[in-house]
């Protein structure tokens, strides 16, 4: 039985440039592609699109401002610490003293808290955007990849099929050729057998030393010593 996301790359179903269903894509919860090393790995031998290095970066550009927006939360919020514990220190002043400078302080501490409520809600509500952004992002980036994988596998498989019917070819023209070099050599061991046993070692090597020359001679009587050391 396939899950939704095998109906989706089966064969059958797949065609270049394929829009995914993206709802049925988030029930299978797909990790971040470009942290995947498998997925780096696809582009070994394979360019990436236009669309692929785009929506790449799309996804990083995304993945650090939400980073960005973590880090300046924190910020935020031991900022905002620091205000209010200068407001408690600055409460004897302002209400017992009356100091003015005190005051001056306070509000300013006030001020500095009120922007940094409204930042924090404006940074809340884009981080609480931020998982659909990054998963859609990274369903754009698979669906890219696929379409451009699968096309290069289909062009693979026509490849292969090519290469198949090559290999079978070559190989019964191996099997040719290394039957031709067997009748070949077998035929010039029973001449060279018959006329050493009619003319004799020594009038041999002078028929070899004429036709074939002094090197093929050294071999033919090397060859015939392995084989008497061999015996």
């Amino acid at each position: 039985m396939l899950n939704p996301l095998e109906k989706l790359f089966n064969k059958k179903n797949w065609r270049h440039d394929r829009k995914f269903d993206k709802k049925l894509l988030k029930k299978n919860d797909i990790h971040l592609l470009i942290l995947d090393e498998r997925w780096n790995g696809l582009f070994k031998d394979t360019d990436k699109t236009v669309e692929i290095i785009e929506c790449e970066k799309k996804l990083k550009d995304l993945l650090k401002r939400e980073a960005h927006l973590n880090s300046e939360l924190k910020e935020l919020a031991h900022r905002k610490k620091v205000c209010m514990d200068t407001i408690i220190k600055l409460t004897e002043d302002v209400f017992d003293k009356n100091d003015e400078q005190a005051k001056e302080k306070m509000h300013s501490c006030e001020k500095e808290i009120k922007y940094i409520n409204e930042r924090t809600k404006k940074i809340e509500e884009e981080l609480e955007n931020c998982p659909d952004k990054i998963r859609d992002a990274n369903l754009e980036l698979l669906e890219h990849t696929v379409n451009t994988v699968y096309f290069n596998m289909r062009k693979n498989q026509k490849r292969y099929k090519q290469l198949e019917k090559l290999i079978e070819v070559t190989s019964h023209k191996l099997q040719e050729y290394t039957e031709e070099m067997e009748t070949l050599c077998q035929n010039d061991t029973d001449v060279y057998s018959y006329f050493h046993d009619l003319l004799g070692g020594e009038e041999l090597e002078k028929l070899d030393r004429e036709y074939f020359g002094e090197s093929f001679t050294t071999l033919r009587h090397d060859k015939n010593a392995d084989k008497d050391n061999r015996h």
